[in-house]
């Protein structure tokens, strides 16, 4: 399994991502990996907590840019997935963040239960840089959790998120020393693995229904709007100036 590593031990199942020459991003293939270890997280009598993790320097750098601005429906129908099974995931996951995380790797954060982090971690939601707009709900979960300034300031810019930014964000829960990290988080989810998994199945059930009711229809504004801004010239030119080794020029073209 090139693109994960999974280790359980005594209750926790600990899914890595090991994409370390892509930067930890996630292609098609690798979400659909993701959603997999997932659902058998789901099905194991033996898993009572999850705990995601990235390795000592990045968290995930989003999904890969070449599928990302050059998308089919097979490709959307993954990157979409991977949210789609953290929501439906039962179970408590806990997330361990050190370094970037960006884009998809944000909002997989979003739909962890608890996420501590690194001093130093930093995070991004680039979509307008690329020519996009915000997907995963994150239009709905950045705007609920940080108020409609500070969600309009980092979707609006694309500007870097710090470790404390992000905690008073509501993307995580708290901030420790960058090599404690996931010690930190597994220290935690052994906590959990020791109470009783019915009360926390029931209790998450409680905390995401209404969750998901609002979610709904963030959802498909965001699918909408999402194919349109694929088709534009913003777009277009961000995926050219990717290819082509520089920055993105969008002075010329006209709004759309």
């Amino acid at each position: 399994m090139a693109d994960f590593s999974v280790n359980m031990n005594a209750g926790v199942c600990h899914i890595t991502i090991t994409r370390p020459t892509k930067r930890n991003t996630l292609d098609a293939q690798a979400c659909i990996t993701f959603v997999e270890l997932l659902a058998q997280a789901q099905r194991d009598p033996e898993v009572r907590v999850v705990v995601l993790s990235g390795s000592d320097t990045i968290f995930c750098a989003g999904t890969d840019i070449t599928e990302n601005l050059q998308r089919t429906q097979a490709t959307q129908a993954a990157f979409d997935a991977v949210i789609q099974a953290l929501i439906a995931f039962d179970k408590p996951v806990l997330a361990a963040v050190r370094g970037p995380s960006l884009g998809i790797g944000v909002a997989m954060l979003y739909y962890c239960d608890i996420v501590y982090c690194g001093k130093k971690a930093l995070f991004s939601m680039p979509f307008t840089a690329l020519g996009l707009t915000p997907e995963y709900g994150l239009s709905k979960m950045v705007a609920q959790r940080a108020g409609f300034h500070k969600a309009a300031e980092k979707l609006f810019l694309s500007e870097p998120i710090d470790a404390m930014e992000a905690y008073d964000m509501g993307i995580v829960n708290g901030i420790v020393d960058d090599e404690k990290v996931l010690e930190e988080t597994l220290s935690r989810a052994a906590r959990l693995t020791t109470l009783p998994l019915g009360s926390l199945r029931a209790t998450k059930a409680l905390l995401r229904q209404s969750l998901a009711q609002e979610l709904s229809g963030a959802f498909k504004n965001e699918q909408t709007t999402i194919a349109d801004r694929l088709q534009s010239a913003e777009a277009q030119e961000a995926c050219q100036a990717f290819q082509e080794g520089r920055k993105p020029d969008f002075s010329n073209i006209a709004s759309e």
